[in-house]
């Protein structure tokens, strides 16, 4: 169940790989080390994901592509550098 509401970092409309947005970036980490600490409860975790999931979409319609991509990048560096367990369910 996990997997299907995973965030996927993708797509290449422009965005560059390296981190341009230093406060999308933080954030993103900011709310991945929520979901690390939601990680024993289930459907916590479902309602952060699905967050993170709004929280994209929400940066990208108004601040664009970049920011979006580094808000999504810094939660998914946060969560493999900090619990793999639970990036191999995510990611």
């Amino acid at each position: 169940m996990l997997a299907a509401m995973a965030v996927s970092c993708g797509g290449s409309d422009g965005v560059s790989r390296h981190v341009r947005d230093r406060k999308a970036y933080a954030l993103g980490q900011e709310h991945g080390e929520r979901a690390v600490g939601l990680r024993d409860n289930e459907a916590a975790l479902q309602d952060a994901l699905l967050d993170v999931r709004a929280r994209i979409t929400n940066i990208h319609d108004r601040l664009g592509a970049q920011a979006s991509a580094d808000y999504e990048r810094g939660f998914t560096d946060y969560i493999k550098a900090n619990d793999d367990s639970l990036a191999r369910v995510l990611f």
